[in-house]
């Protein structure tokens, strides 16, 4: 019978310690916490005013409408069979255009 080392222990973290989730960026969530309207003034001056949320390639924003000017805008994406989303880039992207033609 041959002598061998035990087996080393693999690091195991305790059974109730916080676990970080896979592909979440936590900078990304400071940023967000940071920009929350109850943050501290602290917490709002470290974002950069240029710090934006990015989902892929694109930004992600916040918009508040009236309620009225949200039905027909979810009306109009209905009719083309498009989301909302999809309905706003649309008339934005023919607005700018229109601007700077």
């Amino acid at each position: 019978m041959a002598i061998t080392k035990p087996p080393k222990k693999q690091d195991v973290p305790a059974p109730n310690a916080p676990q970080q989730p896979r592909g979440v960026d936590i900078a990304a969530l400071e940023r967000i916490v940071a920009g929350a309207p109850d943050a501290s003034p602290a917490e709002r001056a470290a974002v950069a005013k240029d710090d934006r949320m990015m989902i892929g390639n694109q930004t992600r924003i916040s918009l508040a409408l009236p309620p009225e000017l949200l039905d027909k805008v979810d009306a109009m994406a209905g009719s083309l069979s498009i989301t909302r989303a999809a309905f706003i880039k649309q008339a934005l992207t023919r607005a700018v255009n229109a601007e700077t033609a």
